[in-house]
């Protein structure tokens, strides 16, 4: 009886050391360095890793209290098949602010060519936009937009 007892405790033992291992470890809060790239249902075919490399060069501009970041890029001419660009840098501490305080990046070209790299996502007919905007939340969300016109 006392074996059984014991053999019933062992097992329930097991069985929650199994079960907690299957619970997700809970997360600390999101830095800028672990932060990973979650596309939202619509940018669902956006490559993460290029988002991320972005974020990697936006990082060291950023305060340890930033809610989202952003890049505008801009087209500023087109001479037939050469692109030219400008991009804005840009961080907020509160979510609702979307002016922004002036962000540095790490390399601002690069940056601006990473945006761009994520044209492959788009139809072809959706890559002659005139202006791109990249949000990126401290929670590791993303939000692409285009504007086509000009």
């Amino acid at each position: 009886m006392l074996l059984r007892l014991a053999l019933a405790v062992l097992c329930a033992a097991l069985a929650a050391a199994a079960q907690a291992q299957l619970k997700p470890p809970k997360e600390k809060p999101a830095t800028a360095a672990k932060t990973k790239a979650k596309a939202k249902p619509a940018a669902a075919k956006v490559d993460t890793r290029v988002i991320e490399q972005i974020l990697a060069c936006l990082e060291p501009g950023l305060p340890q209290d930033w809610k989202k970041a952003w890049i505008v890029v801009t087209e500023l001419d087109t001479d037939g098949a050469t692109r030219k660009f400008e991009a804005q840098f840009f961080y907020a501490t509160a979510m609702a602010d979307d002016k922004g305080e002036p962000l540095k990046p790490c390399d601002a070209e690069a940056v601006a060519k990473d945006v761009y790299r994520l044209n492959d996502s788009l139809k072809p007919e959706q890559r002659q936009w005139k202006a791109a905007r990249l949000v990126i939340t401290s929670e590791g969300d993303f939000e692409l937009k285009y504007d086509y016109a000009r």
